[in-house]
C-alpha cells in the first residue's frame, strides 16, 4: 500500500493536477522508474483512467511560479496545457498525451528526457504571433463624440473612467473599444493578465498580449467585483 503526503494540510488542493506526479512517485518508490531522473522536473496533470492526460487550469500560472524565479526545471504537462505554459518567455516545456509518454523518458537505462517530438511526446515551444492586438475599433462608433473625447483622455492619462447611462445608451460599446486606445501591453502585463485567466480555465492563447475586457453583471456586488478579505477580530 502507498501512502501519498500532501502537507501541508491547511493549503487547498483542488482539480486532478496532482494526478501525474503522484503516479509518478509511486512509479519511482516501487522501483520502475529511475528517482534520479525525477529531478530537475516539475510535473502537473490529471489522469483518466485509460492513462490518458487531461489538460489542468493554471498551466501558464505554474510556468510564471517556476521561471520568473530563474530556475531551470523542466516543466512536464498534458499536451493541451503545454502549449499555454509555453508562452512564459525562457520556459522548458514538455508536453505528453499518456502517462506511458512520460514513463518512457524515465525508465531505467533510458536517456532521459528528450527534445525530440514523437507521438506523444513532444518539447513544446511558443507559436510565433500573427500581429498586433486585436481590438474592436472606437472608429466605428458614430456620434458619442462627447464621450469618445472622455475615453481618449482617460486613456492618454492613465485615468479611470465611470460610464453611466439608460440601458441601450452605448456604454458598453464604448467600453469594448476602450482597451484599443491603450499603448501596448508588455510581456510582463500580458504574463499577469493571462496567469489570471489560466487559473480559471478561460486562457485563449490566441487571445496573447490583448488586454482583457471583463463585463460583469449588473447586480454583481462591490466585493464581487473588487474581492473581499478575512476579517480579524482581537
Amino acid at each position: 500500500m502507498a501512502v501519498v503526503n500532501l502537507a501541508p494540510a491547511d493549503l487547498p488542493k483542488d482539480s486532478g493536477r496532482f494526478d501525474l506526479p503522484i503516479a509518478l512517485g509511486i512509479l519511482a518508490a516501487s522501483g520502475q522508474i529511475e528517482n534520479a531522473r525525477l529531478a530537475g522536473h516539475e510535473f502537473a496533470g490529471e489522469l483518466s483512467l485509460s492513462g490518458e492526460l487531461r489538460p489542468v487550469r493554471g498551466a501558464l500560472a505554474m510556468a510564471v511560479a517556476t521561471y520568473t524565479q530563474g530556475t531551470t526545471v523542466r516543466l512536464v504537462l498534458p499536451l493541451d496545457s503545454a502549449q499555454e505554459a509555453a508562452l512564459v518567455p525562457g520556459a522548458q516545456v514538455y508536453g505528453a498525451r499518456h502517462l506511458l509518454d512520460v514513463v518512457r523518458q524515465f525508465v531505467a537505462g533510458g536517456g532521459g528526457p528528450v527534445d525530440a517530438s514523437d507521438d506523444g511526446w513532444t518539447r513544446v515551444r511558443a507559436a510565433p504571433g500573427d500581429g498586433a492586438p486585436r481590438y474592436a475599433d472606437l472608429a466605428d462608433v458614430k456620434g458619442h463624440t462627447g464621450a469618445k473625447r472622455a475615453l481618449e483622455i482617460a486613456a492618454a492619462g492613465g485615468h479611470s473612467l465611470l460610464m453611466v447611462g439608460e440601458p441601450g445608451s452605448g456604454k458598453s460599446m464604448l467600453a469594448h473599444r476602450f482597451a484599443g486606445l491603450l499603448p501596448p501591453m508588455n510581456v510582463a502585463e500580458a504574463l499577469e493578465s493571462a496567469a489570471i485567466a489560466s487559473l480559471d480555465g478561460r486562457l485563449a492563447p490566441e487571445r496573447w498580449m490583448n488586454r482583457p475586457t471583463a463585463t460583469p453583471h449588473h447586480t454583481a456586488s462591490a466585493v464581487a467585483l473588487v474581492g473581499g478579505g478575512w476579517s480579524v477580530f482581537s
